[in-house]
């Protein structure tokens, strides 16, 4: 008889612990109407303005339209897909792209220096970081044209070198052009990672230098560290928004290379990126198809680098 009481103690014991908690069911709230409509809004509003779009260019990648209407839309048997083969200016604007898109790595780099110095305690800190932030608010249309002015065949750079150089129509050496556009993203794009890096610097604890100074670390050390570590996640933003803003360059090119009557930006197409050639393709040319291929080959260029990323930060993160 005790056995068994003693049994059936341990099953109820178990029974009791197996039994999952009840789940308290939540009121509704007259707040949350507020917090659903503030929701709803941008999601509307993108379905509206970008959902819709990207459904057409779906469907415009397998047809052919006149003038870009949508009611000509008709079925083409994969002709704008035919188009990839022997595309000349497709490949320039390729390569003038993966250029321009390392003026945004080299930005970086700046940024990581400028912002380093100013972390030094360095008098006027606040006056330098506004006015390194100036230039990455300012448009970058009025700036390529003041770099247009600058690189003009009498602009200040041929003033000072003392030359006649066609800077943004040389035909003997057409990479100026490149090379114009490369030096005014430059100019410009440092300001925003300054004033984040000077951010993420103020963030890390003095204490961990104070040790590392005890232990008898030296400057790079202590960078390699401690600064590297503790500013990672905003590096790991900017390399994104970098690459981005790198596949994605529009204005500088517009500006500096406007398109010539035989549809070439610049000599030999040395001012071409990718996203000016299907700007090109789809409005000037209106070839909406052929430049819905070429949007959506760059929308997956710009994802691989992302997800390869993202998936070793957050395996870094799961390390640590």
């Amino acid at each position: 008889m005790e056995e068994k009481t003693a049994v059936l103690q341990t099953d109820q014991s178990s029974s009791s612990v197996a039994l999952p908690p009840e789940k308290k069911k939540r009121k509704f709230r007259k707040s949350w109407i507020m917090c659903w409509i503030g929701v709803a809004i941008p999601l509307v509003g993108f379905l509206v303005f970008n959902g819709y779009p990207i459904i057409v260019s779906l469907q415009a990648m397998f047809s052919s339209m006149k003038f870009g209407k949508l009611e000509t839309m008709k079925w083409n048997n994969f002709a704008n897909f035919k188009m990839l083969v022997g595309d000349a200016k497709l490949i320039a604007s390729i390569k003038v792209t993966l250029i321009l898109a390392c003026a945004q790595f080299v930005s970086l780099g700046i940024a990581l220096l400028m912002a380093a110095f100013l972390s030094q305690n360095v008098k006027g800190t606040r006056v330098f970081q506004t006015l390194y932030f100036v230039p990455y608010i300012c448009s970058t249309v009025a700036i390529s044209i003041m770099w247009g002015n600058i690189f003009d065949l009498n602009g200040v750079l041929n003033a000072i070198l003392g030359t006649r150089i066609e800077w943004l129509n040389n035909l003997e050496n057409p990479s100026t052009l490149t090379w114009a556009i490369f030096i005014s993203i430059v100019w410009q794009a440092p300001g925003y990672g300054i004033v984040m890096y000077c951010s993420a610097f103020k963030a890390i604890s003095p204490s961990l230098y104070e040790a590392a100074d005890l232990d008898g670390a030296n400057a790079w050390h202590k960078f390699r560290h401690i600064t590297l570590p503790g500013i990672s996640s905003i590096t790991f933003f900017l390399i994104l928004a970098g690459i981005t803003a790198g596949l994605t360059t529009f204005d500088a090119a517009k500006v500096l290379a406007p398109m010539s009557w035989d549809n070439f930006a610049g000599p030999e197409d040395s001012g071409l990126t990718i996203m000016y050639y299907i700007y090109n393709t789809g409005v000037k040319n209106a070839e909406m198809g052929y430049a819905s291929i070429l949007s959506w080959m760059l929308f997956v260029v710009m994802m691989i680098p992302s997800v390869f990323l993202v998936k070793k930060r957050i395996l870094s993160m799961e390390d640590n």
